[in-house]
């Protein structure tokens, strides 16, 4: 290549799956491809502030609150076709409220642009349809299923978790957009850490090795919050090192702590951790929800999953694909979770397995090759 080439790219902080997989694109290229010029930005920083409360609050109170509602939204509009009303008078609105971004890209000046969501992605299609962008563009999808809300005519190429994924895309119509399975791109770090003996990880991190380490890692199930859940587990089930990861909310994060309190040396409570890959490198399996990312995490580090009621949309989409892959267990009340962590924790043969099968059916190299296909502008 003679020339170093500007890569932008653009996610979205609606969940933090799309910051993560632009985050391990970004550093993918930067270790293959010194020389280039990447750029890493978050859409919604430039757009007002009324839209971007109500485009990031109304998913995040949604999928919460009310998720079978969001469940049945997002079943409706995948009912739509790609050019249908509905869907151009939504990316109409997202283009009005969030066009200063235009400048970033024309101060910039890109040769490639790299969107791992979809709103950017129908913003800059329009643009690349009308020919007033002249940077290549490309969409990673998040998920092991396709909304069509991702499908945009001027995409120049399609970056999608599976085989069964990119049947679909083209049997949705891509047009001339190229179409490539590379997986759901992670950090390196889990590529890195993919092998790493699982006792001596233990001990790095303060744990007993002679005891199973199991990470929960969700918000509640259902009407049980988290801490239930979690008070749920440690109560039943004995000689277990349960890690309750709280991410960034302090709130559950202290509710994890008086948990611990009362089962100590049970509950390691954390917060926002740095070194999932690490712990995930000392776990037997984890208790979850599925979204993309975390998925595909598990999956690099042969980590089985106890998938913990799932959010209807994508969640359960990305439960339909790992229930099918044999790597993960569903539990849809408190009474199955129990169970099922129980049966994985008994049944050594069968947690072997889905680890083995989670080991073949993942893609932990994905972020690289992403970046090799985005530096050729293929």
């Amino acid at each position: 290549m003679g020339y170093n080439p500007r890569v932008l790219l653009i996610s979205v902080r609606a969940g933090a799956g799309h910051l993560r997989a632009a985050k391990a694109i970004e550093e993918a290229l930067r270790e293959r491809f010194p020389k280039a010029d990447v750029r890493n930005i978050e859409a919604l920083e430039y757009a007002n502030a009324a839209y971007r409360r109500s485009f990031t609050g109304g998913y995040e109170k949604l999928s919460r609150d009310l998720p079978s509602v969001w469940g049945l939204i997002y079943a409706q509009l995948e009912k739509k076709p790609v050019d249908s009303k509905t869907k151009k008078l939504a990316q109409l609105f997202d283009r009005m409220n969030i066009r200063p971004i235009l400048k970033v890209i024309r101060d910039f000046v890109p040769d490639r642009i790299v969107c791992t969501h979809y709103l950017p992605a129908e913003i800059l299609a329009a643009r690349r349809r009308k020919g007033t962008l002249d940077a290549w563009l490309s969409v990673v999808l998040t998920d092991y299923d396709i909304h069509t809300m991702w499908i945009q005519d001027g995409v120049d190429h399609y970056f999608v978790a599976t085989d069964e994924m990119q049947y679909a895309l083209r049997a949705k119509g891509v047009g001339h957009a190229a179409v490539s399975v590379t997986g759901i791109p992670v950090m390196p770090a889990f590529a890195r850490t993919r092998g790493t003996d699982k006792n001596a990880m233990r001990s790095r991190l303060g744990l007993r090795p002679d005891l199973p380490v199991v990470i929960v890692a969700t918000s509640g199930f259902g009407a049980l919050p988290a801490d239930e859940t979690l008070a749920m587990l440690a109560q039943a089930i004995e000689g277990v090192q349960f890690l309750a990861v709280a991410g960034r909310s302090e709130e559950l994060r202290s509710q994890f702590e008086r948990v611990a309190k009362s089962h100590p040396g049970t509950v390691i409570p954390y917060g926002f951790v740095e070194n999932m890959h690490e712990l995930m490198a000392a776990a037997d399996f984890m208790v979850t929800k599925c979204g993309g990312l975390t998925s595909s995490e598990c999956l690099a580090m042969g980590l089985p999953m106890v998938i913990a009621n799932p959010i209807p949309g994508q969640e359960e989409r990305n439960a339909d694909f790992l229930l099918e892959s044999g790597v993960a267990l569903k539990a849809n009340s408190p009474a199955h979770l129990v169970f099922k962590v129980h049966r994985l924790l008994s049944d050594r043969e069968l947690l072997e397995r889905m680890k083995q099968t989670a080991l073949r059916v993942a893609r932990p190299n994905g972020a690289y090759d992403i970046a090799e296909q985005v530096m050729s502008g293929a």
